[in-house]
C-alpha cells in the first residue's frame, strides 16, 4: 500500500490485535491455507522470493521454515510496526533468514526482473480495491518479476453463488467487524477490511486487470464455499 493511503494508519492501530483476529475469524484456517501458498511458492524452486505486503510475516518466516534448498526470501511493508513483529518473529524461529524491507509497494526498491516468485497474502485487495493508484502497484509488481515468475494470491474472495455470498456477507458485518474492533479498539479498520472482502473485484475482472501488466491468472484452490482463493499468476513474456 501506498503513503496516502488511509489504511496506513488503520494497521498502525490495530498490528497488536492483528494475528489474534485473523486466527479467530478464520477458526485457525488460515494457517492451512499459508502452507498451501507456501507449497504453490515452493513447487517451482524459486531462487528469491518477495513476499509483498508482509505484514507480521507469518507467510514469509512458513516459508523459509518449509524451504529444503536455499532461497533469498525478502518480506516487503509499508508498515514499520507489523515489520518490528515480522522480525521478532524470524527471529524466534532461528529459520533461514529473511530480510525484511519497508517501502511503498507504488515504488519498490527492487531490479526489473528481480523475482522468481511473489507471494503476497491477503494484501492484494489492499493494493488494489478502490485505490486510485491500483495499475501503478500491479506494474511494480510485474516489473520486478522474471518471465515465468509466479504471482501467488492468497485473498479474500466474493462467492460467485449470491446465497451463499448473502451469508458471507453476513457474517463479516455481524462477526468480523465486531472481533475486530472490540479486540482491537478500531471498528473502522475492520469495517473497511470487512467491506474491501465482500465487495472485492470477480474473478473475470481481476483477471483483465491482471491482463493488461502479463500476468496470466488462473485459481489453484478455493476455501469456504469459494470466500477465499488461492490464485497464481505466470508473468508472460512480451
Amino acid at each position: 500500500m501506498t503513503t496516502g493511503f488511509p489504511l496506513q494508519d488503520y494497521y498502525t492501530r490495530i498490528y497488536k490485535s492483528y494475528d489474534l483476529v485473523n486466527r479467530l475469524f478464520t477458526f485457525g484456517l488460515d494457517k492451512k491455507w499459508r502452507r498451501h501458498t507456501v507449497e504453490a511458492c515452493l513447487e517451482s524452486n524459486p531462487q528469491h522470493i518477495l513476499d509483498l505486503c508482509c505484514g507480521t510475516g507469518d507467510l514469509a518466516i512458513s516459508i523459509g521454515r518449509a524451504a529444503v534448498n536455499p532461497v533469498r526470501i525478502t518480506g516487503f511493508d509499508l508498515n514499520a510496526k507489523m515489520l518490528e513483529i515480522a522480525r521478532q518473529k524470524a527471529f524466534r524461529f532461528n529459520t533461514m533468514p529473511v530480510e525484511f524491507i519497508q517501502g511503498d509497494a507504488g515504488s519498490m526498491p527492487f531490479q526489473d526482473d528481480e523475482f522468481d516468485c511473489i507471494t503476497i497474502g491477503f494484501g492484494f485487495r489492499n493494493l488494489t480495491f478502490e485505490n486510485p493508484i491500483r495499475n501503478q502497484h500491479i506494474h511494480e509488481i510485474s516489473r520486478i518479476m522474471k518471465i515465468g515468475a509466479r504471482l501467488i494470491i492468497l485473498e479474500s474472495a466474493r462467492p460467485e453463488n449470491k446465497f451463499i455470498g448473502f451469508f458471507y456477507r453476513l457474517y463479516l458485518k455481524s462477526f468480523l467487524v465486531p472481533l475486530g474492533g472490540l479486540l482491537s479498539g478500531d471498528w473502522n479498520a475492520y469495517r473497511y477490511l470487512a467491506e474491501s472482502s465482500a465487495d472485492f473485484y470477480s474473478f473475470p475482472v481481476l483477471c483483465k486487470m491482471l491482463e493488461d501488466h502479463q500476468l496470466n491468472l488462473h485459481v489453484k484452490k478455493k476455501y469456504l464455499l469459494g470466500s477465499v482463493n488461492l490464485l497464481i499468476a505466470i508473468k508472460k513474456g512480451t
